[in-house]
């Protein structure tokens, strides 16, 4: 019974909102991805910082500074013997903040974005999986009842048999208790990973320039299951049975680009892992004591290392084609929770895109991009579910006052359904962004 409920509930957390990117990772980090998710050659606007750090330095001279928010309108579901659980919370903060100098060879940059993560869950009703985890909690906290009522029975010793007794009157009224939430609650989820990243990049020549960054993570991981059944809170002593949690980390990352020809531009950049040990801040209801859990206990879900490749072709003077490949090494993070793990697979994901100049202070852009979860047989998330997905985005970028631009995208990703352990699962993820950049000096 130990491994019922709140085990899978740590687990649960493994690739929430990752709309893009790895089982984790998040690559939706700023307003320019969604209106080209291509940004891996990025060396003229600031968030070369997030994408493409050894772009930095190839950017003109002076400061550039760019902030951007995403609001996201997801609809994820799971459905099981022919009933259906639905999240529909909107995510209206979802922030990125860059900033890049350059001067001579040199470029210095810093950034802060969400890089994993990325705001809350709402199942009203509850999911197959919590429902599934209460039905099995109860049925197991039912046979050590059973079990401490046959031993009490037998027993001869009277202190020892009055134990055996209180052990299954205890049992049975967990059980109870679990039955009644299985259907007659809700849950609520919020993850983030945030992060922090401050760097140094050196153009070599015109053609070759390299950069290295270190990047600093701060997680929050919070679930909570909800029931006001009267059995449940009798037994748990609170309505709410879950866990808020914190955790940090840091990561480095190197880069280079090079430029053969004035027209063609390639880059590479590989950031390290992250691990992630989060500790248990606040533990919510009796029964999660029961089943093993405390105040400062700890489990892993590390950020992968990412591996970031990409081209670009200037095909026309007003026209910028590219392509870009991710790999995230999900296969090596660490994900457990009270002696479970999940083992992903690794993922991989490919976009290409399209930038016009309409005119100096007006340019369009477009891409698609078809992303390849490490999700198996063996691992996989009911309640956010880890799928395969096509996305398409656009957007434009104006200049609205000197050196002063506005920016606006739109991204819709459409997620293949997929069964997994019974349950059909499916999202689908609407999300537009808005963006200012800004060019002092």
């Amino acid at each position: 019974m130990k491994k019922a409920v709140l085990t899978t509930f740590v687990l649960a957390l493994a690739g929430f909102f990752a709309f893009a990117g790895g089982v984790d990772t998040k690559s939706n980090q700023s307003t320019g991805y969604l209106r080209n998710p291509s940004r891996n050659t990025e060396d003229s606007r600031a968030e070369a910082a997030l994408y493409n750090i050894a772009g930095t330095a190839f950017m003109d001279e002076g400061l550039f500074l760019n902030a951007g928010d995403q609001i996201i309108f997801k609809r994820y579901s799971n459905e099981y013997a022919g009933t259906e659980y639905v999240d529909k919370a909107v995510v209206y903060a979802f922030p990125n903040l860059e900033a890049v100098y350059r001067s001579g060879k040199l470029s210095f940059f810093g950034s802060f974005a969400v890089y994993g993560g990325g705001g809350k869950l709402e199942y009203d009703d509850g999911s197959a999986m919590t429902m599934g985890l209460l039905a099995n909690g109860a049925k197991s906290a039912g046979t050590m009842a059973q079990a401490a009522k046959a031993k009490a029975m037998t027993e001869t010793d009277a202190t020892k048999r009055a134990k055996y007794v209180e052990n299954a009157t205890k049992y049975a009224a967990v059980a109870q208790g679990l039955k009644a939430a299985a259907t007659d609650h809700d849950l609520s989820v919020y993850s983030a990973v945030f992060g922090e990243q401050i760097g140094i990049g050196f153009h070599f020549n015109d053609y070759v320039s390299a950069a290295a960054a270190v990047r600093v993570l701060q997680g929050q991981q919070d679930i909570i299951l909800s029931s006001d059944n009267s059995a449940f809170v009798s037994v748990n002593g609170k309505s709410d049975l879950g866990y808020r949690s914190r955790g940090w980390g840091y990561a480095f990352v190197i880069g280079v680009e090079g430029k053969p020809t004035d027209k063609i531009d390639l880059s590479a950049q590989y950031q390290t892992k992250a691990t992630m040990k989060y500790e248990y801040t606040d533990v919510k209801g009796d029964l999660a004591s029961l089943l093993g859990y405390e105040k400062g206990d700890s489990y892993k879900n590390d950020l992968p290392a990412v591996l970031n490749l990409g081209a670009g072709y200037q095909a026309l003077d007003d026209l910028y084609l590219s392509t870009s490949f991710n790999l995230y090494f999900d296969s090596d993070a660490e994900r457990n929770g009270n002696g479970t793990s999940l083992d992903y697979d690794n993922s991989w994901e490919i976009a290409v895109g399209a930038e016009y100049k309409v005119t100096d202070e007006i340019a369009l852009s477009l891409g698609a991009l078809y992303n390849r979860t490490g999700s198996n047989s063996g691992a996989n998330n009911i309640v956010n579910p880890a799928l395969d997905c096509m996305s398409a985005g656009a957007g434009a970028e104006f200049m609205v006052y000197k050196n002063v631009w506005l920016e606006g995208g739109f991204m819709y990703s459409y997620y293949s359904e997929k069964d997994y352990e019974g349950v059909t699962l499916n999202k689908r993820v609407p999300f537009m962004s808005l963006g200012v950049s800004f060019k002092p000096f």
